[in-house]
């Protein structure tokens, strides 16, 4: 039986090279279909962020400080992704942030397999941008929720299953 694991970040912005991963949130699945596990962590950047970051990601500065660094929870993370395959929306970016942070505390890349959301949506909206958001309304799925780093991998699952029942598309 293979894992899958729907992952999601939030970040202080978006230059790779400036800016730091403040939320990781990953969601266990035993065949795509069975809800194993949770793991959710608020990390503190070392940073501050801009208002603009902040009302974005909803996530302030005050809060943050008082977040563990993600050098003492990027173990906890790793394990939890031991072994399973990757689902995240817009690849590139997100491994980009997550290597960064890795070769800052000395951790190995990821060498999980890693599936990108955005590139099925490519398949079923190739001329739309394909957000998040974009595709929730494009699909007449409802959300309603802010968005936060937790409530997109929750909601990960569910639009990916609307895609392929769409187009008859498997994620592998």
């Amino acid at each position: 039986m293979e894992n899958y694991v729907y992952l999601s970040i939030e970040t202080t912005g978006l230059e790779v090279n400036e800016e730091r991963i403040v939320e990781i949130a990953a969601l266990k699945i035993d065949n795509k279909t069975k809800i194993r596990s949770l793991f959710h962590q608020y990390f503190n950047p070392e940073k501050k962020i801009s208002p603009e970051v902040s009302g974005t990601i909803n996530l302030t500065n005050n809060f943050l400080q008082g977040c563990p660094l993600i050098i003492e929870k990027i173990d906890n993370f790793l394990d939890f992704i031991k072994d399973c395959n990757l689902i995240m929306h817009n690849k590139p970016f997100v491994k980009k942030f997550l290597d960064k942070e890795f070769n800052l505390i000395k951790k190995e890349p990821l060498s999980n397999k890693l599936i990108d959301t955005l590139d099925l949506a490519r398949v079923r909206f190739p001329n739309d941008i394909n957000t998040i958001d974009f595709l929730f309304r494009a699909l007449s799925l409802e959300k309603s929720v802010v968005k936060t780093c937790l409530n997109e991998v929750i909601l990960l699952p569910i639009l990916v299953e609307k895609i392929q029942d769409h187009e008859n598309h498997d994620i592998n």
